[in-house]
């Protein structure tokens, strides 16, 4: 009974089994005080050495689909629930695409009421969740990341798209 004890306590410890282990695809908030990447670009930041909450604020299982095509996340009743918790400053929130625990891109939570533009990746998450590139469309910056090949595999294969 204490070698039950102690590897149910180690797994604990450990976070073995946690849902922020799980693979997937996640959504985590980039930590406040990061650094813009470039001074061309407003919005640029480096994917790779920005901070990430902890937990992720939406992950696939908060997905109804993904559709590869037009960029476009369609949430269940759990993402939208979830969202509704998440503030949106007009200026946007930065947010990073995670897929089985590697980042894939960094792109924006834009605020439906904002007059601020976005040069790089941005979605309104509370109107359609269309992931687009560049506010207005001739307002951007750099190569456009979001049709990553790893990506579009696991998302056509998850979701069953042509």
């Amino acid at each position: 009974m204490k070698y039950l004890i102690v590897i149910f306590l180690s797994f604990s410890i450990t976070g073995y089994g946690l849902e922020s282990n799980k693979l997937g695809i996640k959504i985590y908030c980039v930590k406040e005080g990061f650094k813009n990447s470039s001074k061309n670009c407003n919005y640029c930041f480096d994917v790779n050495t920005v901070e990430l909450d902890e937990n992720p604020i939406l992950d696939e299982n908060d997905f109804e689909n993904f559709y590869w095509k037009n960029q476009q996340i369609v949430l269940n009743y759990s993402g939208k629930q979830k969202l509704k918790k998440i503030k949106i400053e007009l200026s946007g929130l930065p947010v990073v695409m995670v897929l089985n625990n590697k980042r894939v891109y960094g792109f924006w939570f834009w605020n439906m009421f904002s007059s601020f533009g976005c040069d790089r990746v941005y979605t309104y998450p509370q109107n359609d969740f269309k992931i687009r590139f560049g506010l207005p469309t001739n307002n951007a910056f750099g190569e456009d990341p979001r049709f990553n090949k790893i990506l579009e595999k696991y998302v056509r294969n998850k979701y069953k798209q042509d």
